[in-house]
């Protein structure tokens, strides 16, 4: 049986060694762990998380891990503002885990039959990465207890700029 990290051929270790030169470019240093995965901090606001990459026979697995570990009394807040929180999302989610309250965002995009090209590993990259930098200080406010996850999750979500109202007249000529 080939193990998950080398399956194929060798197609996980390329892959990932091509996200790695892909993130290069774009000045981000990662690199390949003992265990096979791709792995770089990224800087999310007030917090730096550590943003893993996985590649397995039939998904691409990115994972950021916020530096948060919510404590068993928290738990349940954490998980209505996660709730709160994923029903806005489309392509990532948050989860928790429940042994030691860890908080990350994952993405999984699905291996067919097909090559990802540089810009979809690049948007399902920069999309946990996004996701993680304007969630996060919520989710924290969240665990410490200092706001309602309602209330934190509603002002992440809610534009910061309201659009300006105008008073508009109608405009009653033909041309």
């Amino acid at each position: 049986m080939l193990s998950t990290h080398q399956y194929v051929g060798g197609i996980s270790v390329e892959l990932l060694k091509r996200i790695q030169e892909l993130l290069r470019t774009k000045d981000v240093t990662a690199e390949i762990d003992k265990d096979g995965e791709l792995t770089f901090l990224a800087r999310t606001g007030p917090l730096s998380v550590r943003i893993r990459i996985s590649v397995r026979e039939k998904a691409i697995i990115v994972c950021s891990f916020i530096p948060i570990f919510v404590p068993v009394q928290r738990r349940a807040a954490m998980c209505q503002a996660i709730s709160l929180a994923n029903w806005q999302l489309r392509f990532a989610r948050f989860e928790m885990d429940a042994e030691d309250g860890e908080v990350r965002c994952r993405a999984d995009w699905v291996l067919y039959d097909g090559v990802p090209t540089d810009q979809q590993l690049t948007r399902l990259i920069y999309c946990v990465w996004s996701v993680t930098e304007r969630y996060a200080p919520a989710l924290v406010e969240v665990m410490t207890g200092q706001a309602d996850p309602a209330v934190a999750i509603a002002r992440v979500e809610t534009p910061e700029i309201e659009p300006v109202q105008r008073k508009q007249g109608t405009d009653l000529t033909v041309n």
